[in-house]
């Protein structure tokens, strides 16, 4: 019986076929080409209009957002599919690969239709159009009562999305497969070893963690630097020519005339009150007058600045150099400029900020050149310091954590060395919100004996803050440890090259071991030492092996597609051109959707 039932499903299936055949073999549909134009030429070779419609629609079928499918270039992307299924089946000539009508039946009978995507675009874009990684769509050949192949249906549903007769359908599907089975070929070439999924495996799922130190010149800027006037000429004279450049570029700027200017800025903070915006308001303004009381109790206005002021001008008493019409929000410099020289300013109320400004010289021509000459000397020269002194720190460290210390001993000796310059007019430690970090023993080698920590807490409104010291400065140099992280791991955001933490602390062998150099970070350096590592388990890869090496090999698979492509445009056909009417996104439509109309009650798969 077992056997009887087989031969009559077999006949059936044979005569499914044979009709298949003759129904739609060639010539027995009308052929569709009145009107078609070549989408794209490639050697003299045309893909016709009529496929190029054919393959767009398929493409969208499954992705119902018009503005979507506009904002991913899918008439090119449908475009360059094409011209890259011409580049497969001119080498599947060369190579004498096809398929049979058997087989292309086959699939239409099973209602399987292909379509071509570029092949560098294939993973992410087949993903975003709802479309099978193997570039195949289902359409509905099934009658509803019997679930069987019905021809009726079939030419139903290829009419209504592709547009095409059944046989120009047939010979558009055969190209098709030619490709699709050069891409199953070339993917099939590619091997991946179990040791190698294994090390790529460990590579990519061990993980590091690293102590480290950071050595930032705004630390140097606002401490360590010494900006006395002398020291300003020295680097001037030694370094004329920089200046000479830099000041050429920028000498317009203290023409005809410039205002040196000192600001006590007190920010309005919203987000640090829990009573509203007009608490936090509030609050702004009786810092900024309980400032201006201390002014008129006599204290000296940088000597306020530097206790009471939010702007980073604070660490130089509050100075904005010599300034030009436009630099500075506009009531602040309405107010500038009804002062005469020597004169403080009353509260100047902005959007998110009060004010008050003192205009200590108008300076014009020959003045202004000196003061701006001097100004960026002092830029420049400050640049240079702290980026210097920064380096100098970590290759000290580095060097002694290097000769047995621990990292932690090795910075607490740099620190014990360290002195503020006489001239460092350090910014107030609570301003701008900064929160100094728990301080290491060492760094009261200042001689501060602790204090700063409580002077930096959160002040009454308006009263004095302790300026910024060795140990209370927010950039200053301590000993931090990074998460847990991976060989793309980036353990230090502030790194100048993002990878460089991760490339060195995997290229260590064990806990305490530094590389040889210090790493660059945005604002100074780094030195790094490794604390831990930790590798995968056998048991991990046994759970993980079918899974990481199935992704593995289709992400090679893709590479060496992608690679042929190249080679195969490079050889046979660079020489391509694309309609470029057909190209245009049209403008989306009311209802935006992109997807074919398809016959009621009829949908793919």
């Amino acid at each position: 019986m077992n056997r009887l039932s087989q031969i009559f499903g077999a006949a059936i299936v044979i005569a499914i076929a044979v009709v298949f055949i003759v129904q739609f073999r060639p010539n027995a549909g009308p052929v569709q080409s009145s009107g078609s134009s070549c989408a794209v030429e490639v050697r003299g070779s045309c893909i016709s209009s009529i496929e190029f419609n054919a393959s767009r629609n398929l493409l969208g079928m499954r992705t119902g957002d018009e503005n979507r499918l506009r904002a991913m270039g899918y008439r090119r992307l449908t475009a360059e599919g094409l011209y890259e299924r011409w580049l497969l089946n001119e080498d599947a000539k060369r190579l004498g690969i096809s398929v049979s009508d058997d087989e292309l039946t086959a699939e239409l009978v099973a209602g399987r239709v292909h379509v071509s995507l570029p092949a560098d675009k294939i993973r992410q874009v087949a993903y975003a159009l709802n479309l099978r990684e193997d570039l195949t769509r289902y359409l509905d050949v099934r009658n509803r009562q019997t679930g069987k192949f019905d021809s009726k249906q079939y030419e139903k549903q290829i009419r209504a999305v592709t547009k095409m007769s059944p046989t120009d359908f047939r010979d558009y599907q055969k190209k098709e497969l030619v490709a699709a089975r050069m891409r199953d070929i070339i993917r099939a070439r590619v091997r991946v070893g179990e040791s190698e999924a294994f090390e790529q495996f460990s590579r990519e799922k061990s993980t590091r963690t690293l102590s480290y130190v950071r050595f930032d010149r705004r630390f140097y800027t606002d401490l360590i630097v010494d900006t006395s006037d002398k020291a300003i000429q020295a680097w001037a004279d030694a370094n004329k020519e920089e200046l000479d450049k830099a000041w050429e570029g920028r000498k317009a700027q203290y023409q005809p005339e410039c205002r040196v200017v000192r600001d006590i800025l007190v920010e309005v903070k919203p987000e640090a009150s829990e009573e509203g915006p007009e608490a936090a308001k509030a609050a702004a303004r009786a810092r900024i007058e309980k400032a201006v009381e201390r002014l008129k109790k006599g204290e000296g206005f940088a000597d306020v600045a530097r206790s009471a002021s939010d702007d980073p001008s604070a660490s130089r008493g509050g100075e904005l150099g010599c300034v030009i019409k436009g630099r500075l929000s506009k009531p602040v410099e309405d107010k500038l400029l009804e002062m005469k020289a020597g004169e403080v300013s009353d509260i100047i109320e902005t959007e998110d900020s009060f004010h008050v400004v003192k205009l200590e010289q108008i300076a014009k021509d020959a003045e202004a050149e000196k003061i701006g000459r001097m100004e960026t000397a002092r830029e420049l020269y400050v640049a240079h310091e702290a980026e210097r002194l920064a380096a100098e720190a970590a290759k000290q460290v580095l060097a002694a954590a290097a000769g047995g210390k621990s990292l932690e001993d090795a910075l607490s000796a740099y620190l014990a060395q360290l002195t503020p310059a006489k001239t460092a007019e350090a910014r107030p430690a609570a301003a701008a919100g900064a929160k100094p970090k728990d301080q290491p023993a060492a760094a009261k080698a200042d001689g501060d004996k602790g204090e700063g920590a409580k002077e930096a807490g959160k002040p009454e409104s308006g009263e004095a803050r302790a300026p910024y010291t060795i140990a209370t400065h927010p950039n200053r140099p301590t000993v931090e440890a990074s998460l847990p992280f991976n060989v793309s791991g980036s353990p230090i955001a502030e790194a100048r090259d993002s990878t460089e933490p991760a490339r060195l602390a995997f290229q260590l062998d064990k806990p305490g071991d530094l590389p040889k150099d210090v790493v660059a970070l945005e604002n100074g350096y780094a030195v790094i030492q490794l604390k831990e590592k930790s590798s995968p388990s056998q048991e991990q890869w046994e759970k993980d092996r079918e899974f990481y090496t199935g992704a593995m090999r289709a992400a090679k698979q893709n590479d060496a597609l992608i690679g042929y492509m190249r080679r195969l445009k490079s050889t046979i056909g660079s020489e391509v051109k694309y309609d470029q009417a057909l190209l245009k996104e049209p403008k989306p439509s009311e209802d935006g959707s992109g997807m074919p109309d398809l016959p009621a009650g009829d949908e793919g798969e």
